[in-house]
C-alpha cells in the first residue's frame, strides 16, 4: 500500500539558513549582510533556483537570514544556498557552513516565531527586530517573493509577535545601565521634557547615557570636562553646551540631572558641591554615578532633595528586569508552540486539498451531465430548478467525507487517506480517462 501513497500530495517543506550574533563574530556578519538593493537582487537569484518556490530574505547587523520553500525532492538545499550566497559575498561557503545554522520544517518555522518574538535577540525582549521582519516579508510579498505557503507563515509569525508584546511583559523594564538611568529619572522627576542633564566627562558611557535621556524627551545638555575638545564634539552632537570641569561647582544648580562618568581617581562632585546647588533651587537633584571608582561623594545621598544612585542601584535594577524577561520568555515559548501547533495542523490539511478538490470535481461532473440529460427540453425555471437541487444534494452527500478528510489531514494522515478515497472513488487519472 505505501508504495502506492501519492508522493505528488507532499507539500513543500520550509526551511532556514542564516548566521547571528550567536553563531558568527561581526566581522563575519558585515562581510554577509545586504543592502536593500543587494537584497532584491539576491532573493531573485535565489528564486530562481530550480525547486525553490518562495523566499524571504531578513538582513539586519545582528543577523542574516534566507527562509524559503522548496519542493520535496530538492536535496542539498542547504549546500546550493550557501554556494551561491559565498559567491555572491566572495567569501568560501565553508564560512557559512562553519558558522551558520540550518533548519527545516518545523524547526525552521519555530525559529522565525522565536526570532519574531525577540527570545533570540541579543538583549531579550528588544522588539525592534519584529519591525525588521515586518518589512523583510513586506518587500519579498511586493516583489513576488513570498506566495502561498510564506504568507501564511510569516503572517501566522506576525501575529505571534503581537501576542508575545501584549500577553507578556518580555520587553517591560530597562535591561541597560543607561535606560535605567533614565527610568529611575522619571520615577523621581516625572516627565523629562525641558530638563536639563548635566554630563560630567566625554567618554562613551556619558554619552550613551545622554543618548537616552535626549530620547526620553530631555532637549538642554551642559558638557563638563576637563579638556573641551572631547566635550565640544558631544556639544554639537546634542546642541549643548561645553563647560570646563572646574566650572562644575557654580553651574551645578542649573542641572536638574547629573551623569557622571570620568576616570578619576577622586572625588569629583562633593558633597558641599551639591548643598550649595541645592540652596539655589527648589526641585529635586538627581544624580548617577556611572563612574569607576566613584565620582560622587557617597554622602550625598543624605542630603534632602538628592537622589543619588550608583552603577550598583542601576545594575540592580537592570539584574531583576532581565530575569523578570527570562520568567516571561516561558509563556512567549507557550504562545509559539500554541501558534506552530496550528499552523502545523494547517499544513497538514493541505496533503488532503488536491484529493478533496478531485472529489468534488468528479461529482460536479457527473450532476452537471445529469442536469443536461434530464432537463433538454426543460423550460429555463425547471433547468435552474434542477441545477439548484443537484448541487444541493452533491454538497449534502460530500460534507461529511469533506468534513473528515480534512480532519484526517490535520492529523498527519492526510497522504494515507488520499490513497484510499482515490481507491474507493475512482479518482486516479487512468481511471478518470473511462469514465
Amino acid at each position: 500500500m505505501d508504495s502506492k501513497i501519492n508522493p505528488e500530495n507532499k507539500i513543500p517543506k520550509s526551511f532556514v539558513l542564516g548566521v547571528s550574533h550567536v553563531t558568527a563574530s561581526v566581522e563575519l556578519r558585515d562581510k554577509l549582510l545586504f543592502s536593500e538593493a543587494e537584497l532584491t537582487e539576491f532573493s531573485k537569484i535565489i528564486k530562481a533556483m530550480p525547486g525553490l518556490r518562495e523566499t524571504v530574505i531578513l538582513s539586519t547587523c545582528n543577523r542574516t537570514e534566507i527562509y524559503g520553500i522548496h519542493d520535496p525532492s530538492f536535496e542539498e538545499i542547504r549546500g546550493q544556498v550557501e554556494k551561491i550566497w559565498a559567491e555572491k559575498k566572495n567569501i568560501a561557503a565553508t564560512e557559512i557552513e562553519s558558522h551558520g545554522y540550518f533548519y527545516s520544517e518545523s524547526e525552521a518555522i519555530r525559529h522565525l516565531f522565536r526570532v519574531i518574538g525577540s527570545l533570540d535577540s541579543m538583549v531579550l525582549g528588544e522588539m525592534q527586530i519584529f519591525g525588521q521582519i515586518k518589512e523583510a516579508y513586506r518587500l519579498a510579498s511586493e516583489q513576488g517573493l513570498a506566495d502561498f505557503y510564506l504568507n501564511h507563515i510569516f503572517q501566522t509569525g506576525i501575529r505571534v509577535g503581537k501576542r508575545i508584546r501584549t500577553e507578556t511583559s518580555i520587553n517591560e523594564g530597562a535591561v541597560s545601565i543607561s535606560f535605567a538611568a533614565v527610568e529611575l529619572a522619571k520615577k523621581v522627576l516625572g516627565e523629562l521634557n525641558g530638563k536639563t542633564v548635566g554630563v560630567v566627562g566625554a567618554g562613551e558611557m556619558g554619552e550613551l547615557a545622554a543618548k537616552h535621556f535626549q530620547k526620553a524627551g530631555a532637549d538642554k545638555f551642559i558638557f563638563f570636562n576637563r579638556t573641551l575638545a572631547s566635550a565640544e564634539k558631544l556639544a554639537t552632537e546634542f546642541q549643548g553646551e561645553v563647560c570646563l570641569l572646574s566650572e562644575l561647582q557654580k553651574r551645578l544648580l542649573h542641572c536638574d540631572i547629573v551623569v557622571s562618568a570620568t576616570g578619576a581617581t577622586d572625588i569629583v562632585i562633593t558633597k558641599n558641591d551639591v548643598q550649595e546647588a541645592l540652596r539655589h533651587r527648589y526641585t529635586p537633584l538627581f544624580l548617577i554615578d556611572i563612574a569607576a571608582p566613584r565620582d560622587i561623594d557617597p554622602l550625598v545621598g543624605e542630603i534632602s532633595n538628592a537622589f543619588l544612585f550608583s552603577i550598583d542601584d542601576l545594575k540592580n535594577v537592570v539584574d531583576e528586569n532581565i530575569s523578570a524577561r527570562k520568567n516571561a520568555s516561558q509563556k512567549a515559548m507557550e504562545i509559539i508552540e500554541q501558534e506552530l501547533q496550528g499552523l502545523e495542523s494547517w499544513l497538514q490539511t493541505l496533503d488532503i486539498v488536491p484529493t478533496i478538490r478531485q472529489l468534488r470535481e468528479k461529482y460536479t461532473g457527473m450532476a452537471e451531465k445529469e442536469i443536461a440529460k434530464w432537463s433538454t427540453g426543460q423550460n429555463e425555471e425547471v433547468k435552474k430548478q434542477m441545477e439548484a437541487l443537484a448541487h444541493s444534494l452533491m454538497n449534502k452527500f460530500l460534507h461529511d467525507p469533506t468534513t473528515r478528510l480534512k480532519s484526517l489531514g490535520a492529523k498527519g494522515e492526510g497522504n494515507q487517506a488520499s490513497y484510499f478515497v482515490n481507491e474507493l472513488f475512482g479518482l486516479l487519472p487512468e481511471e478518470r480517462k473511462n469514465e
